[in-house]
């Protein structure tokens, strides 16, 4: 029994090594998951103040009557969101058919839009509104578009 003991002298040791690397790799582990989630989660921000900083311009818009913006019109401005950091966001209004296949005639003022099936109908004005992250060659955070008819106003 004493030579048995003997002989598995050390092993204690080993286990005891081998237990340690196995909890050092799970909390490594552990540490990247909560690593990547602070960072998905300051991006979430990022895009969603960007979200809030086109939405506000938009309304800006909205609240403005038909005949006030005349396009082509654009835009560009560098806004500090509600988080102080500074956004890149260019704005640009044009003139569009709302019926597919149909084109628009820009000579006349305000322009026409061709008739397609049977179906006439009159230009709109498209807004979009595109927010990067602090400058014009940064990544793209939101875009959003809107059309503005003359009917309501």
């Amino acid at each position: 029994m004493v030579r048995r003991l003997r002989g598995e002298e050390g092993f204690q040791l080993i286990e005891l090594l081998i237990a340690l690397t196995i909890l050092a790799i799970g909390i490594m582990a552990i540490v990247a998951g909560f690593s990547s989630g602070m960072i998905a989660l300051a991006n979430a921000s990022h895009a969603s103040t960007a979200a809030t900083v086109a939405d506000k311009q938009m309304e800006a818009y909205r609240r403005v009557a038909y005949s006030s913006f005349v396009p082509p019109i654009t835009q560009t401005t560098t806004p500090t969101g509600p988080d102080g950091r500074m956004y890149w966001m260019r704005v640009d209004v044009a003139w569009n058919c709302p019926i597919v296949g149909a084109t628009l005639d820009t000579l006349p003022s305000p322009p026409t839009c061709s008739t397609v099936g049977g179906v006439a109908s009159r230009p709109v004005k498209l807004v979009t509104i595109t927010v990067r992250d602090g400058s014009a060659s940064a990544k793209v955070l939101v875009s959003e578009s809107s059309t503005f008819d003359q009917a309501t106003g």
